[in-house]
């Protein structure tokens, strides 16, 4: 399941996921549109404070930059 959508369905929002996680909301929405890729440390942390394991979630690829 991708992260937004895991999210949601714990009805978490990002500003909580960042209370729990110490990872700045900002880089959240950058993990779930795409535009940048969670560390393993990242994903560890994001994951647990979801209750799940870090390979139950489908992370995103950050998309190339258009030219």
């Amino acid at each position: 399941m991708e992260l937004r959508e895991l999210r949601k369905e714990k009805k978490v929002v990002q500003w909580g996921l960042t209370i729990s996680t110490d990872i700045p909301q900002s880089k959240i929405s950058l993990f779930e549109n795409g535009y940048l890729s969670p560390t393993e440390k990242e994903k560890r942390i994001i994951a647990k404070a979801l209750g799940v394991t870090v390979d139950l979630i489908d992370w995103p690829k950050p998309a190339r930059a258009k030219k």
